[in-house]
This record gives C-alpha cells, sequence and structure tokens, in this order.
C-alpha cells in the first residue's frame, strides 16, 4: 500500500507492506483473511516491541471476510484463473471487490486485486486501530485514498481436501 505524507511543503509517497497475507475458504465458501500488526513492515523499524504492542502484534486487527463459489474455485486447473466480484465485510462495513483467482497448485489459488483498490483514509483515520497504526508510522496528514496491492494465497484447510 501506498500512503502518500502531506507536509507543509510537499506531499512524500511511503510504501508499506503486509507479509505472510494469508487465507482459508471454508467447505461452505466463506473466504477469511485475517489482518495482524505483526504483518506490517513497520514493525521492522523495532528492534523490540513496546509491551503494550508487543501483545496486540500476533492477534487479528481485523479480519476480512467474504463469500465465494467454492465449485468455481475448485474448477481452478494450474495455470487458470477466475476474476469474480465478492463483497468483503470488516468490521461491519462492506465493499465490493473484483479479484482474480489464479490456481497456483493443487493445495493454492493466488488472489490479486483484478481492478484498482483505494482504502478512504478518513475511514482509517476514524478506526481506533486505524488511527493507531498511522500514529505508528509518524503520518499526522496523509492523502484521502490510500491506493493498496492485494496479493494474497489461500491454502486449503488440513482435512479439507476437495476445498482450497
Amino acid at each position: 500500500m501506498t500512503i502518500t505524507e502531506r507536509t507543509a511543503t510537499e506531499s512524500i509517497p511511503h510504501q508499506h507492506r503486509l507479509r505472510g497475507l494469508a487465507g482459508e475458504v471454508d467447505d461452505d465458501g466463506t473466504l477469511r483473511l485475517p489482518l495482524r500488526l505483526n504483518q506490517l513492515d513497520v514493525l521492522d523499524r523495532f528492534d523490540e516491541l513496546p509491551p503494550w504492542l508487543a501483545g496486540l502484534a500476533d492477534r487479528p486487527l481485523v479480519t476480512l471476510t467474504a463469500s465465494v463459489d467454492t465449485s468455481r474455485l475448485d474448477a481452478l486447473t494450474p495455470g487458470s484463473e477466475l476474476v469474480e466480484s465478492v463483497m468483503f465485510h470488516a468490521k461491519g462495513q462492506q465493499a465490493p471487490v473484483r479479484l482474480r483467482f489464479s490456481r497456483l497448485d493443487e493445495e493454492s489459488i493466488r488472489v490479486t486485486q483484478a481492478e484498482p483498490l483505494s482504502l478512504d483514509a478518513r475511514e482509517v483515520r476514524d478506526d481506533p486501530v486505524g488511527r493507531s497504526v498511522l500514529a505508528l508510522l509518524g503520518y499526522d496528514n496523509i492523502r484521502n485514498a490510500i491506493p493498496v496491492t492485494l496479493d494474497a494465497r489461500l491454502v486449503r484447510a488440513v482435512g479439507s481436501p476437495a476445498q482450497p
């Protein structure tokens, strides 16, 4: 994601990444993609996290959920892809997103966005967790749109041989 910091004299783009983004699709088609603070690259700046933050680092800050058609995902062969619109839900809000599902192998599917995706910076600032992350990053003033590049991997859950 690119967060553009606005200073009194210039706009400075900053690139940030979430590492290890992974989720699962249940048998009923519920896609779950948990996002944790320790996945954010900004934590690399710290040798040791403050105690108040260390306890939160591995807990999901938010879990994105959506419903997908598992039969269509099952039909994907390695190297093939499918583009679908899904409705993501998180923290009582929802947003439609066009996703590209690309079968990597029998156990995993890569998920990327099929069209540009942005977060509304006002909503991020209004959310207590979002505000805390922006403060941790050291940003006081940012642009209203935060472009996001989604690149996740769905893996077949253990004990679910028929579903990705």
